[in-house]
């Protein structure tokens, strides 16, 4: 899991992550904003997390201690790779089954301008994950589209579009979610709150393939105005994702033809095997909705079959 607490000094907000953490059967957690001094962090995660090891970008924070990241040690082995105030890049092994997961927590500045540093620095880590399954997740104080703001402007930011730059660049792609679509709520004294999808949680082509029940969960706000981001399913259990199907009649349709075309003229940067991937991703609702007008074809054969039997 990765949550932006706003403040982790108080017990409430101690509690709340604690109760998560249970309920969720979480072996790894990353609290930004923690808003905790490095003189303090040892007494506060120890409530926290009790006996779990823990790491934190403090000692790189001017004020505060922006990501502090807590695990289960009985479970995982956690190695910090890279780090700087707005992000922690780790290599993290599941002891039962030796799989490697690299995963990146993020915690972006407010201000396009500095979170420049960190998309540089992602697009560099990229070189070292590029064949291995790498996950990015936190708050990146950035919307992604047009559509991850419920109220604003229609047009793209310079934020938007350097964000949009970064994940092109590195290759990442949205895990399959559930839950709170808007992530972040604002609520001003007075007018229209706002509502945006600034938290995310990213993932390779590798990472897809290697953790096909992956998907992610946010959850309601509670204490804070940031929704928890979880990942789930990166176990081996569970039924198969359902793989990229349609009823061959479809494909006879003039429209399938024109939705296929179309897609595939898109322009995806990035390597052949992640643009071929987003553009099945992007394929995949036009077929069901191809199917889902012509009707409940059950019905339909059952009533031939009818009329057949009475011929």
């Amino acid at each position: 899991m990765s949550w932006n607490v706003r403040g982790l000094n108080r017990s409430l907000k101690q509690s709340e992550v604690r109760n998560l953490v249970a309920q969720n059967n979480l072996q790894l957690c990353a609290i930004l904003e923690s808003h905790v001094d490095v003189s303090n962090l040892r007494k506060v995660c120890k409530f926290v997390f009790r006996n779990w090891s823990l790491t934190s970008n403090g000692s790189l924070c001017s004020r505060g201690t922006r990501i502090i990241l807590g695990w289960n040690a009985e479970y995982l082995d956690v190695m910090v790779i890279a780090q700087t105030d707005q992000v922690i890049h780790t290599q993290v092994i599941f002891k039962d089954s030796k799989k490697v997961l690299f995963c990146s927590f993020v915690y972006a500045e407010n201000k396009y301008k500095d979170r420049r540093v960190l998309w540089n620095d992602l697009c560099k880590h990229k070189a070292l994950c590029h064949d291995k399954p790498w996950i990015v997740m936190g708050d990146f104080n950035a919307a992604l589209n047009i559509e991850d703001a419920l109220y604003g402007t229609s047009a793209q930011s310079i934020g938007m579009r350097e964000f949009n730059d970064c994940i092109h660049q590195a290759e990442l792609m949205d895990v399959n979610a559930h839950g709170l679509q808007y992530t972040w709520n604002q609520k001003p004294k007075s007018g229209v709150g706002l509502l945006k999808k600034i938290d995310r949680i990213m993932g390779n082509v590798v990472f897809l393939d290697q953790f096909p029940y992956a998907y992610a969960l946010f959850h309601p706000f509670r204490v804070s105005d940031h929704a928890p981001c979880i990942l789930k399913g990166l176990g081996t259990n569970g039924s198969r994702p359902k793989p990229f199907k349609f009823p061959n009649f479809i494909a006879s349709k003039l429209e399938f033809k024109e939705t296929v075309k179309l897609e595939w003229m898109n322009r995806i940067e990035g390597v052949t095997m992640f643009s071929v991937v987003k553009k099945l991703q992007n394929l995949k609702p036009k077929p069901r909705k191809i199917l889902f007008d012509q009707g409940n074809l059950h019905v339909k054969v059952n009533d031939l079959r009818k009329k057949l039997d009475d011929l």
